[in-house]
């Protein structure tokens, strides 16, 4: 019987557990009891995993209470901490046997040789077995198993690059931040936060800030066309706007700023030094960002970097404010079509939802043919003079 990546998964979440008592919430796709008892039984048929219940093995399964009760009925100490009172009934288990005491001893899933073998070379599968991986578990199995590199030292950093550099081949760039398992984006993200949980803090900074720079270089793109995001309705900056952080680079600028007590001309030698190996910046416009996730993480006063940062929009990419009305009636000059969701309810326009992972927001739009259909029931005849 093939055993799946996801039954190894199975084989770490369950090694020396006591039976009855599997670990089922760790992935979605092994979520019930059910599931996991399918996945043992073919660890055990391929010999991975066996059932076993000896005293060496079941006996430190059992809590303190336990043993202590099991020593008081066989009128031994129970002075000590848990393993002296295992050894003292190991030592003493013939005249405990004599005395007819029962001792229940827990079945427990044991790893054979080549259990733990298995274990050893796919510690990485528990990183990609959560619920939603940016990387399936079979894909990142799959990496490994293909690669011709031998003793790869750390393998979920491997499988990242591996991605990442497959992605910076094809879309250095990426067009669209809603394809999120087509984004590099995004993965430079989740490797700077696997760089984070095992306190690789440089690494953990550098591909922080190649995230960080690709929604730099969005921002940049979108304001040679609309300035929108930067500025509200009444033709004001807004500050979140160069206040963008990827979720986990807060923790790093903290270290930099009040543990190394860098400079924000330091700070941002860093960004520009980190980014070169993939991209290279505007840094006259990156500065600004650089300096307003300063000032958030010093919670200071943005007054300052917002009013330079409207001085070199003003010059750079200056901003016709619009004209807006307040009634529904569509003009030339419009940006937006007014519509409202019984209207799409009620004549099914598909509307497509992306759920960022990281941060939980919910981005909702419709594809070319749907506003088409949209453009028909709004008596709108062409959406090109809005």
């Amino acid at each position: 019987m093939k055993v799946r990546p996801i039954d190894i998964l199975a084989l770490h979440m369950n090694a020396d557990r006591i039976v009855g008592n599997e670990l089922t919430y760790y992935t979605l796709r092994l979520s019930t009891r059910s599931d996991v008892l399918k996945s043992i039984d073919k660890l055990v048929k391929a010999e991975l995993l066996k059932l076993e219940n000896s005293i060496e093995i079941s006996l430190p399964k059992l809590t303190k209470p336990d043993l202590e009760s099991i020593l008081k009925k066989a009128k031994l100490k129970i002075s000590g901490n848990k393993p002296d009172l295992i050894e003292r009934i190991i030592e003493n288990i013939d005249y405990i046997n004599s005395q007819n005491i029962k001792i229940n001893l827990p079945t427990v899933y044991t790893p054979t040789k080549n259990g733990v073998e298995l274990i050893e070379k796919t510690e990485y599968i528990k990183h990609f077995g959560g619920p939603s991986p940016i990387i399936s578990l079979e894909r990142a199995y799959g990496i490994i198993n293909k690669s011709t590199e031998k003793n790869i030292e750390d393998k979920i950093e491997y499988i990242y690059l591996f991605e990442i550099n497959i992605l910076y081949e094809e879309e250095p760039i990426p067009k669209s931040r809603h394809a999120i398992t087509k984004n590099i984006s995004y993965y430079f993200q989740n490797l700077a936060d696997y760089y984070k949980s095992i306190l690789e803090y440089e690494n953990s900074r550098k591909y922080y800030h190649l995230s960080q720079h690709l929604n730099i270089y969005s921002d940049l793109k979108s304001l040679k066309v609309d300035h929108g995001y930067f500025y509200n309705y009444e033709g004001n900056l807004n500050e979140y706007s160069i206040t963008y952080m990827p979720y986990g680079l807060s923790d790093i600028y903290e270290q930099l700023i009040y543990i190394d007590e860098l400079s924000n001309d330091e700070i941002f030698k860093l960004f520009i030094e980190d980014i070169a190996e993939y991209y290279t910046p505007n840094k006259e416009f990156s500065r600004f960002f650089i300096d307003g996730s300063i000032a958030k993480v010093r919670k200071e006063d943005m007054d300052e970097v917002c009013s330079n940062f409207m001085k070199y929009l003003e010059i750079e990419y200056p901003y016709k404010k619009p004209k807006y009305e307040t009634s529904y009636e569509h003009k030339t000059y419009d940006t937006v079509l007014m519509s409202n969701l019984k209207t799409l309810m009620d004549n099914n326009v598909d509307i497509s939802v992306d759920i960022d992972m990281h941060t939980g927001g919910v981005y909702m739009y419709l594809e070319d043919s749907e506003k088409e259909k949209l453009l028909e029931i709004e008596n709108i005849e062409d959406l090109t003079d809005y």
